[in-house]
């Protein structure tokens, strides 16, 4: 008798949870998913230290091809050592140990909601490096935070399944202030300008 009510017991509470699954997705129309939905491990075992950079997109500055690629689509890490001209980095922050744990969480976990879809533009300006006792880099990802896209390392390929709007409040929290939306006329102009000084330099 004790065995035939614990049956009941679980046949209800399975319904009730696929009803409320159901009446979820007909109120929104699109199906409802966990703020996390899936987590794995980090791959990158043997980093000491993760650095956070910003600069102003670079596909606007970098001119520099690597192996026959351009600077839209060469590696951006080869031997150790970035592939583009580092004193264009307007920031860089070094994070704790604290930091560290609370970046990786994001990272790990596959947390983009279904309305935040790739725009059809890359305006790089900010990159995560992943640096290990001799201070090489072994890792990075750089993202553009505006049009919802990312480059990374081998090692770390399919880890750009975070919320990129988590991902900026996390820069900021950590201190980076460089963000350039296509709305904000007066940081876009700072950014034109920047580029422009640049190229008369040449």
């Amino acid at each position: 008798m004790r065995k035939i009510f614990l049956l009941i017991a679980v046949v209800i509470l399975i319904s009730c949870k696929n009803e409320k699954k159901k009446v979820l997705t007909e109120n929104t129309g699109v199906p409802i998913v966990s703020k996390v939905i899936n987590k794995r491990d980090f791959p990158i075992k043997n980093f000491s230290k993760i650095e956070l950079v910003s600069y102003y997109d670079r596909i606007m500055w970098d001119t520099l091809d690597y192996k026959d690629k351009t600077p839209f689509r060469k590696i951006l890490v080869d031997n150790y050592r970035l592939t583009f001209d580092s004193t264009m980095i307007q920031e860089r922050v070094i994070l704790n140990k604290m930091q560290e744990k609370e970046l990786l969480s994001l990272m790990v976990s596959d947390t983009c909601a279904p309305e935040e879809l790739s725009a059809a533009c890359y305006k790089p300006r900010h990159m995560i490096l992943f640096r290990d006792n001799k201070n090489r880099i072994i890792g990075y990802d750089e993202f553009c935070i505006e049009c919802v896209g990312s480059r990374s390392s081998d090692n770390l390929t399919g880890f750009q399944k975070y919320c990129y709007s988590d991902m900026q409040k996390l820069l900021e929290k950590f201190g980076i202030k460089l963000f350039i939306e296509t709305g904000d006329a007066e940081r876009v102009q700072e950014e034109i300008k920047f580029v422009e000084n640049i190229r008369k330099s040449k």
